[in-house]
């Protein structure tokens, strides 16, 4: 499923380019199988190979249940490359599974149809927090939730008790344990470790992506709402240039990043703390089970992120969306949406066990820490509910995205560089992308 996770090496530059140009009940609706018994939905998904397994289980209760076939597409580093040529080629999949960053690309491309949520069967179970991530700028829906997710903090275990360290509690508490794995030889003697993973890519927005819930934290913002469904800049702002000087603080002083950390995407990250290489990462639940494996469940805890300055622990809401695309078999792509959205959908797509492609669950029917037996899912569970927090509702959210992590990128990737000016020349790029999407306050 499309997570942040997945990545492409395209420079972000060019695939903003690339993209601009391209410009529940607990069963299944109430529909026939056999009207649509030779109906067969192509299905995109922005996913990696081991989802394959459960994407394929859920097809197979789908066709069950209503002989529509499901025939998936799943890529992983060229998945925007490949929708772009399906755009102009008008070559477009029934359904699309992608990320809700990705809400504002896929109504501004035409190829989200409008979602009818109060007709939709089984709206009502939705959770009304993953409905808010399909909701666009001009408050349609464009996109039915079907999974959700928000950021947590997976630490060695076994290096913070070996060093007698206590599960932290702060900003400051995160930085000395970096501190501590990086001076303090946890994984023996002679082995250089670091302790804090950082994807630091400006490619797909990974700068802004990664650092968006410390801003928060901090009491900052991307942009500030202002009359009339308008924006304006909000990377001025003292939070902005405490949360820029924290990570500062982490690759330029303390250096306790892994080496390479400015062009590292999530693949990176996730690689590095799976080989030993670091001991925190702050990441989506998707990478419990791949951590699970390597460096093994018993070294690993998951933690939900301490408050910051501003006393809130804000944590990056994301999930997927299902999309249907200006396809003819509209009745059959809601159909298998909203088995997707289903409880039964929902926990297949979970897969305990397995690989989920569904992280949480946004069906009210459906309880994670049961179906998953794991009380880190109830962790994860909580951060969700209780400090999830969406990106912007704006038209285009990808490529403010992408403009703010070049920006931050930028700033981190010289140590010698102005803070407070470099934040004040990336705050006028915003409001000028704000000015060209037609949001900007006067």
């Amino acid at each position: 499923m499309g997570t942040e996770n997945i990545e492409t090496k395209q420079p972000a530059r060019r695939m903003r380019l690339a993209l601009t140009a391209a410009a529940a009940c607990a069963g299944v609706m109430a529909i026939a199988p056999a009207a649509h018994a030779e109906t067969t939905l192509r299905v995109w998904t922005r996913s990696n190979v081991e989802a394959r397994a459960t994407y394929d289980n859920l097809a197979a209760a789908f066709t069950k249940k209503t002989g529509i076939k499901v025939e998936y597409f799943n890529a992983m580093t060229d998945y925007e490359q490949r929708l772009s040529r399906a755009i102009a080629g008008n070559d477009l999949p029934d359904v699309i599974i992608n990320d809700t960053s990705s809400l504002g690309l896929m109504v501004k491309s035409g190829v989200a149809q409008e979602i009818d949520r109060a007709s939709l069967p089984g709206a009502a179970e939705i959770q009304d927090r993953a409905w808010d991530g399909a909701r666009g700028y001009n408050g349609k829906y464009y996109g039915v939730p079907v999974s959700a997710q928000s950021f947590v903090f997976l630490i060695r275990k076994d290096w913070r008790e070996k060093l007698g360290l206590p599960v932290p509690k702060s900003w400051e508490d995160i930085a000395a344990l970096a501190k501590a794995f990086t001076t303090q030889q946890p994984a023996g003697p002679g082995k250089q470790v670091y302790g804090f993973a950082f994807p630091g890519s400006a490619t797909r927005g990974y700068t802004t992506w990664f650092m968006s819930s410390f801003l928060w934290q901090a009491g900052g913002d991307f942009i500030r709402p202002a009359a009339g469904g308008k924006y304006h800049g909000a990377l001025d702002e003292p939070a902005a240039a405490k949360t820029v000087g924290y990570f500062r603080q982490m690759m330029c002083t303390d250096k306790v990043m892994q080496p390479g950390a400015i062009n590292a995407t999530t693949a990176d990250a996730i690689a590095s703390f799976r080989s030993g290489q670091t001991g925190i990462f702050f990441t989506g639940p998707y990478h419990i089970a791949v951590a699970d494996q390597e460096p093994g469940r018993a070294k690993i805890e998951v933690i939900a992120a301490p408050p910051g300055p501003a006393g809130r622990a804000d944590s990056l809401g994301e999930g997927e969306l299902a999309y249907v695309t200006r396809t003819a078999n509209k009745q059959a792509a809601l159909s298998f949406i909203t088995f997707l959205a289903s409880g039964e959908g929902q926990r297949l797509g979970m897969n305990p066990g397995g690989f989920p492609v569904v992280r949480l669950p946004v069906n009210k029917t459906v309880n994670p820490g049961q179906v998953y037996k794991d009380p880190r899912w109830v962790t994860v569970e909580t951060v969700y509910q209780k400090d999830a927090h969406y990106a912007p509702a704006i038209p285009d959210w990808m490529s403010m995205r992408l403009l703010t992590a070049e920006g931050l990128n930028r700033i981190l990737a010289n140590c010698s560089s102005d803070v407070d000016a470099g934040l004040k020349d990336l705050n006028k790029k915003v409001n000028q992308e704000l000015a060209r999407q037609r949001v900007l306050a006067n």
